[in-house]
């Protein structure tokens, strides 16, 4: 069996139960991280389910005018990361936003709407076993959580573990960087990669057209 089909099978089981996963009820908070040798990478996917997104949107259009402007979802973008730090090896790393974008009102009130933000921030290049400590704060009384590490790009660098609280707020992922290439069995972990990006094109088929906010930070 090709790498190509394990990934592709992987989709294919995983993909109803991620499918269910989203209640109306809840704010869902999924977080991807992004190993590099100088850099940690964090993309955060927030979807409120439509029994919530009435308390989500005033957070967000401000002005209450009914569209969300490219500085009101920067303004929550930056009130989201105040919410969320990553730490190596108990050292504190900060994060700036590099990319926000918002969907529309009616599709957050649909519980269609996804808003996507990337943030980065600078680590030390040193080999070894490192642990880095992610935390997800933002709006805890309302929000269910997911904290997964990404297969790094970098074939000298292998995910050993992770670690997650109940919640998965929080996550303790330990990582190698030194020589090393990439196993047969991680291609299980692209198969679960697309399950991100599937159930992100399903959301967005299924959704009316609207004008969206996007924010690119320099």
């Amino acid at each position: 069996m090709s790498k190509a089909t394990v990934a592709a099978l992987t989709i294919a089981l995983l993909w109803p139960a991620g499918a269910s996963a989203h209640r109306l009820d809840e704010y869902l908070q999924a977080a991807r991280v992004s190993l590099e040798r100088t850099s940690v990478l964090v993309e955060l996917d927030l979807t409120p389910g439509a029994a919530v997104a009435s308390a989500i949107v005033p957070l967000v259009d401000r002005d209450a005018d009914g569209v969300i402007s490219p500085a009101e979802i920067e303004a929550y973008g930056r009130s989201v990361l105040a919410n969320l730090s990553v730490s190596l090896d108990g050292q504190a790393a900060a994060l700036e936003l590099t990319r926000i974008d918002a969907p529309s009102i009616a599709e957050m009130r649909d519980g269609m709407g996804t808003i996507r933000l990337r943030a980065a921030g600078r680590v030390d290049a040193d080999s070894g076993t490192r642990t880095l400590v992610v935390e997800n704060r933002h709006l805890p009384a309302a929000s269910v959580y997911m904290i997964n590490a990404l297969l790094p790009d970098d074939r000298a660098i292998r995910v050993v573990s992770q670690v997650r609280d109940p919640q998965q707020s929080s996550a303790r992922i330990e990582y190698q960087i030194g020589p090393g290439g990439i196993e047969e069995g991680a291609w299980l972990s692209i198969g679960a990669l697309g399950l991100f990006a599937l159930a992100a094109f399903r959301r967005q088929s299924m959704a009316r057209p609207a004008a969206h906010a996007t924010v690119e930070v320099h």
